[in-house]
């Protein structure tokens, strides 16, 4: 790069005026104007290098800063790892929890609809193993019992304001 300012220098400074007497008078103007920006751009390429090397001395200083961590923060930092440990421990302790009783309801809900089933079941072998007709033909040949007589009913009258708990359903005559 440099190179090529030097050698845009020589070129520049070579140049002449045309049609004017006084060639060499020219050339020399044209020569110093030509070294003088020259010298200036140099002037301001060496300010540009040294502005950037203070950037950069500047941007080195801060990451240097940065990367050094006072012993405060660290204790800082340390704390509250361990505090974000412990609670997600304990999240994960609650949701273990929460799986194991509902495994645990699923499994006693699956138990009570089994007890269900079988009781429903019992029921129904029951239901089907009494005959009413062979109690009432056992009970009348076997035991002598017999229907009763008009005279041996008693009726009464229940008062409106008593009440009654029926616990089985009125057989019908």
């Amino acid at each position: 790069m440099r190179q090529q300012e030097d050698l845009q220098y020589w070129e520049t400074s070579r140049a002449y005026i045309d049609g004017n007497a006084a060639r060499e008078l020219a050339s020399a103007q044209r020569k110093e104007q030509v070294h003088q920006e020259f010298v200036e751009r140099q002037e301001i390429e060496k300010e540009q290098r040294r502005r950037q090397r203070q950037a950069r001395a500047a941007v080195q200083k801060n990451q240097e800063r940065a990367l050094q961590i006072s012993p405060g923060y660290v204790a800082f930092l340390t704390v509250t790892m361990a505090v974000m440990v412990m609670v997600f421990a304990c999240y994960l302790q609650l949701q273990s929890d929460l799986n194991k009783s509902v495994q645990n309801v699923a499994a006693l809900e699956k138990e009570i609809l089994n007890l269900k089933n079988d009781n429903d079941a019992a029921q129904k072998k029951i239901s089907n193993s009494v005959d009413l007709e062979n109690i009432r033909q056992r009970a009348m040949n076997e035991l002598g019992m017999v229907y009763p007589q008009k005279e041996q009913i008693e009726y009464f009258e229940v008062e409106e304001d008593d009440y009654m708990n029926q616990y089985e359903s009125i057989p019908e005559r």
